[in-house]
């Protein structure tokens, strides 16, 4: 099993203005990210539009891109849905058509809240783990889960499952909780699912995260890690900082629109969003582009 760990890229969907999907815009993406050194991809999670996409689309992204991932590069899959029968359904699809995937991500169901208690997300997860050919990462992530997350308690359980590899948290407040209670198991991973939470992760012993700037800067937030790993508190720090203020005022602010807008200007396919989600307008693209311009140096230098 490929080790969690690393800035992973959480992939955009391209669609073009007619709101086709372009696989072949995501296979030049892929194929461009593998000269970074990011470690690896994860396809269809919130900035992938996966709830813009029908299952056949799903499937086909999914599929285009785990050709096109380089050997050393880890691959994660979106594969959540609302029930589990959905869920298992589409994981077997893949599993029966031998999709190599590292690790499926499953977001926890959000539609019908007040049920989602304990004793049905464990079970839920532990089903589809006992199921599942691949890897199972719970994904949490309240605010597009209509607030569902996992409990510090439920997650310890669900930690002691032989295919339950670890939890991908985008929440703004659970990360310290889940560390406490998972934390420094060698089966077990914490990852980070955002800018905003990965210090805290990494300072408790987290190794890595999956960071929505990384589609359009990649090699700036794989930096994060190396120096991270090079054990200089200060540096890191100083340099997340840096990175923050930096995702805020290109893509980090704007959604799914303004990474796609980002990537677009850096030579990537990020295409547009998929309608209702509109594509910036363009006096914040001016706005983008002229801060990307006043930072390219620091981010040349940092580089080297």
């Amino acid at each position: 099993m490929k080790e969690l760990k690393g800035i992973v890229i959480p992939a955009v969907t391209p669609f073009d203005s007619d709101g086709e999907l372009r696989l072949d815009w995501l296979a030049f993406n892929y194929s461009k990210w593998n000269e970074t050194k990011v470690s690896g991809y994860m396809a269809l999670g919130s900035n992938g539009e996966f709830r813009s996409l029908s299952d056949d689309e799903a499937f086909l992204v999914i599929k285009t891109a785990s050709e096109v991932v380089a050997e050393d590069k880890l691959f994660i899959a979106g594969v959540g849905r609302e029930s589990l029968y959905q869920t298992m359904e589409f994981i077997g699809r893949l599993g029966k058509s031998k999709i190599p995937i590292n690790y499926v991500s499953v977001l926890t169901p959000g539609y019908f809240k007040s049920a989602m208690t304990d004793e049905a997300l464990i079970d839920y997860y532990q089903t589809i783990a006992d199921y599942s050919s691949y890897p199972v990462l719970i994904y949490c992530a309240p605010k597009f889960a209509n607030g569902v997350c996992i409990s510090p308690q439920a997650l310890k359980v669900l930690a002691d499952h032989p295919n339950i590899a670890g939890i991908k948290d985008t929440s703004s407040d659970m990360m310290e909780a889940y560390m406490q209670a998972v934390g420094g198991r060698d089966d077990f991973e914490v990852f980070s699912g955002s800018l905003e939470n990965i210090m805290t992760c990494l300072r408790y012993g987290g190794k890595g995260g999956i960071i929505s700037s990384a589609n359009y800067f990649p090699d700036t937030c794989a930096k994060l890690y190396e120096l991270h790993e090079q054990n200089n508190a200060e540096i890191t720090m100083e340099y997340f900082n840096r990175l923050k203020l930096l995702a805020k005022h290109t893509g980090g602010s704007y959604g799914v629109a303004g990474v796609k807008e980002v990537m677009n200007m850096m030579g990537y396919q990020g295409g547009l969003p998929r309608k209702p989600l509109l594509p910036c307008h363009e006096a914040l693209r001016s706005e983008i582009q002229d801060y990307i311009s006043e930072q390219r140096d620091w981010m040349l230098d940092i580089l080297k």
